[in-house]
């Protein structure tokens, strides 16, 4: 049986939401899941809220990472803190994956210290799964790296691609590159570069993509640094509340408006459902050696069991041996590319 480490401890929401989220995953597959954090509220939680089951296991960690501490700083003094913990069971193969809704750059820092690089990986990277009018689809970095090299790029191609198949059963994932145009000449030095790298390789490479063809779902993975993919990020989610309010404060101006926005409502409330990154779970850590999930700190208890899908189902599919295949593959092309690079 798979198993799960789950960072209690992490999150806005206290104990009660990743808990309530170990109870709704372990009801949809055949998993079993480590909460991680202080065993006394644990315990307790559990003991007045749930039934016993051998599907869930309390760890203890008497230490909390709060989401405004420096991440570096928290790696070296909380070596017991539920990240840490959680982490370790991952490398030490006491559990298949770790999924947290804490500091991200705290678990960034300690999945890559704990759990190491993958041979050939020269930066590990965030993917997320979104929504688009057709299909959802990869994004790949959406924050780990801000200042990226073209050989990164394509390495996180390779992850991207791979994620796409193993989360979204695309046998074969179509790849674009975010760029101000879709000429194969347009965009800057980093982005010429890798969009040579990508049309050379046996990559599913379908050439530049502008950000509005984003949301129309003809491409499985879109490839850009992290600096650019968090910022596309939180402009989605911000504009998803835009939507929201608007109706909200339209409805309160006329009767009209009101009964036109109930009518309305079942139109609005499949839109939410299909564009609700709830239903997505968490972000991927690709490019270290474990599993490693991340949500977002508001995450809901649907995100947080999405997200431990997410983590399942990466494993039963062997990702990480996957990539870790294609990498070592592809490793000569990406050695030509640094050294043309630091040459010219």
């Amino acid at each position: 049986m798979i198993k799960i480490a789950l960072d209690v401890m992490g999150g806005d929401h206290g104990i009660d939401v990743p808990i309530k989220a170990a109870f709704l995953a372990i009801k949809e597959l055949p998993i079993t899941i480590y909460l991680i954090g202080n065993e006394t509220l644990i315990n307790d939680h559990i003991e007045k809220n749930y039934p016993k089951t051998a599907q869930i296991v309390v760890t203890n960690a008497n230490e909390a990472i709060d989401m405004s501490e420096s991440p570096s700083k928290a790696f070296r003094k909380k070596k017991n803190s539920s990240i840490h913990v959680g982490l370790e069971l991952v490398k030490n193969n006491e559990c298949d994956g770790f999924v947290s809704a804490g500091n991200t750059g705290a678990v960034l820092t300690a999945s890559t210290f704990i759990l190491g690089r993958t041979k050939h990986v020269e930066r590990p990277c965030l993917a997320c799964i979104l929504p688009s009018i057709k299909k959802p689809f990869v994004m790949v970095d959406m924050g780990s790296n801000v200042d990226c090299k073209p050989s990164h790029l394509f390495q996180f191609s390779i992850m991207g691609y791979f994620l796409a198949q193993t989360m979204l059963n695309i046998k074969e994932p179509s790849i674009g590159l975010l760029n101000i145009g879709e000429e194969e000449d347009k965009g800057n030095a980093v982005t010429l570069a890798t969009h040579a790298m990508l049309k050379n390789s046996s990559l599913p490479f379908t050439g530049n993509i502008e950000a509005k063809e984003i949301l129309q779902g003809n491409t499985d993975v879109i490839v850009c640094d992290g600096f650019i993919g968090n910022n596309l990020l939180k402009f989605s989610e911000g504009l998803m509340s835009l939507i929201a309010n608007f109706f909200k404060q339209e409805a309160k101006k006329s009767i009209f408006a009101l009964i036109g926005t109930i009518l309305f409502s079942p139109v609005l409330r499949k839109f939410k459902k299909k564009f609700d990154y709830d239903e997505y779970g968490g972000a991927p850590l690709l490019g270290v050696n474990g599993i490693s999930i991340i949500a977002h700190g508001h995450a809901s208890e649907i995100a947080l069991k999405n997200a431990i899908k997410t983590a399942y189902f990466s494993k039963k599919n062997n990702l990480l041996t996957r990539i870790t295949d294609s990498i070592e593959l592809n490793a000569d092309q990406i050695k030509t590319e640094n050294t043309d690079t630091v040459t010219n």
